[in-house]
């Protein structure tokens, strides 16, 4: 059996690269969004964030990636940086995992992915955003079509993981929506809505495959 599912996953890396792992379970292969390396939490992480921040609101053309990971935030310095975003031009990368992201900040990132069209990656893993907040997030994607990575798991309320069965399943069925994302994470506890989003994400890079070599 594990002969075939390699076979199979072999199949699949040649398709998709590395967009996609196989789930090695006895009793099925199951498609999911590659799990990149986790965050490192004890990693001290100098930036400048003030310093930063300004580069970003002065659309400095030198600042293409903005790694604020491992820096605890206030809600105001988290506003400030989604604000900056909302005109800026030169950043495609944004990473704020374990920045202390919470509810209150995910309407400035809702403002910022509706209007920003050169962010291609967000990361906001280990957060502290609830699930009814995780869904607003995916749901304003429907308009997005530079995004192509985005990284939500291991959001934490109250010690526990933030999103139910009804959470997910409204992730997957607001993801149907958007056709750029070609990554996406999130701690799925729910069979059903991960399949779906698996499928969704497979025809992105679908898409995506198409446009590269010219057919769509």
């Amino acid at each position: 059996v594990r002969d075939i599912i390699l076979s199979i996953s072999s199949g699949i890396n040649a398709e998709y690269g590395d967009h996609f792992f196989v789930n090695m379970e006895p009793s099925s292969v199951v498609l999911a969004a590659k799990v990149e390396q986790e965050v490192d939490m004890t990693e001290v992480n100098e930036i400048e964030v003030e310093e930063t921040v300004a580069q970003i609101k002065n659309n400095d053309s030198s600042l293409t990636t903005c790694c604020f990971n491992n820096v605890q935030m206030d809600t105001e310095m988290v506003d400030s940086i989604t604000s900056a975003m909302v005109r800026n031009t030169s950043v495609t990368k944004l990473e704020m995992c374990n920045c202390g992201v919470v509810d209150a900040n995910i309407e400035g990132f809702i403002t910022m992915l509706r209007s920003n069209k050169t962010l291609t990656s967000l990361s906001l893993e280990t957060n502290k955003i609830a699930g009814k907040f995780l869904v607003e997030l995916i749901k304003c994607l429907d308009t997005n079509e530079t995004i192509k990575e985005l990284r939500i798991a291991n959001q934490k309320c109250l010690q526990y993981y933030s999103t139910g069965v009804g959470d997910e399943m409204a992730i997957a069925k607001a993801l149907d929506k958007n056709s750029s994302l070609c990554k996406f994470s999130l701690n799925w506890k729910n069979g059903g809505s991960r399949n779906t989003a698996d499928r969704i994400i497979m025809r992105n890079n679908d898409l995506a495959r198409k446009k590269r070599r010219g057919l769509a």
